[in-house]
């Protein structure tokens, strides 16, 4: 079992045989393709499985994205989300809780902290085939290798990762909780349940009528990929938040080239890109860390529903799971979403009395405020 800095990863020749984690690793270390994401990159290979490891030393910009950073997860994230409640007898206590939970971070160095299996999205995937038996050797690995970090894995819901989940509770580390994402079970195929939902046979019929051609990223050129970066960012960061990744046509171009990201486009008569996805694959499940559209068009034209039918179409003939992540709650509920609240499992026991106290706090209010309110709420 071996841990490789990126370093080390650039100071070897590239090699097109290398793995996906391997060219991953490489992209993310070469330059900077995700605006908004400061962070080392190193490669976790245990002899059976690798992964790619992010690694953050709490000095990095204030707004570093969620997907490295908790401080902007749990604080920052939580500010903008808040804006968006419409609720003002919820909104002003919730300000006051996330202002004393920022403090709270910052002082105990939360962003210091190293996360295994961390792809830089929104949702990272575990493989099927791992042992858990490696847990130990890995724990120890990242105890030994850095004695001052957190360290630990994101993106953990039960009904994927409970067993993992498990494991890691009983090897000390701590649940912290996220957010609620969304599930499409297509493991049955045309007999899936989702598929019998009112709402998703409207988005078929939908779907089969459009003008719009589906385009695979094989077929599209450098121009289109930079059209697919406009339309996430009307997406994710004008519609949505900021603090989402800021994903690159670079960094969507070289996954579709190296394999870590398939990506779809839905081309007009006129041949004009007006949506898009991306899907990142595992043997079992499916996420899409990339969907954007034309947001000044008509609701009417339904390019979020059509979209969407992809995505449940290609987790049914797959036969995998859609985990198609959080936000737009009601819209994937009325379309057979099941609920589940992600987590992320650190391991903090070795760190100073009082960072530990505070990653226990964390974790208590998540567990007995933030839990309940996202299940009331239907987050």
């Amino acid at each position: 079992m071996k841990l490789m800095f990126e370093e080390q990863l650039l100071s070897q020749p590239a090699n097109p045989d290398s793995s996906l984690v391997q060219h991953y690793v490489r992209t993310s270390a070469t330059c900077s393709l995700i605006g908004n994401v400061t962070t080392r990159m190193a490669l976790l290979d245990t002899g059976t499985q690798q992964f790619p490891v992010s690694i953050t030393e709490g000095n990095e910009p204030d707004d570093n994205c969620y997907v490295v950073s908790p401080q902007t997860a749990y604080s920052g994230y939580a500010r903008e989300e808040l804006k968006r409640l419409g609720r003002p007898w919820l909104t002003w206590p919730l300000k006051l809780l996330t202002r004393g939970v920022d403090c709270m971070l910052r002082t105990a160095k939360v962003d210091k902290l190293v996360q295994v299996n961390n792809w830089l999205l929104a949702t990272n995937l575990y493989p099927t085939e791992w042992s858990l038996a490696e847990l130990p050797a890995i724990t120890s690995l990242l105890h030994r290798t850095f004695p001052d970090h957190g360290f630990g894995f994101r993106s953990l819901n039960d009904f994927s990762n409970r067993e993992l989940r498990q494991c890691l509770e009983t090897l000390g580390y701590l649940s912290i909780p996220s957010r609620q994402v969304y599930l499409f079970d297509g493991r049955a195929g045309a007999q899936a349940p989702f598929l019998k939902h009112h709402n998703t046979r409207l988005d078929a019929t939908l779907l089969r009528r459009s003008p719009y051609k589906v385009v695979p990223g094989t077929a599209l050129i450098e121009a289109d990929f930079q059209r697919i970066e406009h339309l996430y960012n009307l997406l994710y960061l004008n519609k949505y938040c900021t603090l989402n990744p800021h994903y690159s046509a670079k960094w969507i171009q070289r996954g579709q080239h190296e394999g870590w990201l398939e990506v779809r486009a839905l081309v007009s008569p006129e041949g004009r890109i007006d949506g898009a996805l991306g899907w990142f694959t595992n043997s079992a499940e499916i996420s899409t860390p990339i969907v954007g559209y034309d947001t000044a068009l008509p609701q009417q034209v339904g390019l979020y529903r059509q979209l969407t039918r992809l995505c449940l179409q290609e987790a049914v003939e797959r036969r995998k799971v859609l985990n198609f992540s959080s936000g737009a709650a009601k819209f994937k509920r009325l379309r057979g979403g099941q609920p589940q609240i992600e987590y992320s499992l650190i391991h903090v026991a070795h760190l100073s009395w009082g960072r530990r106290l505070v990653w226990t706090v964390l974790s208590r209010l998540l567990h007995g405020i933030g839990v309940p309110m996202i299940k009331k709420l239907k987050l």
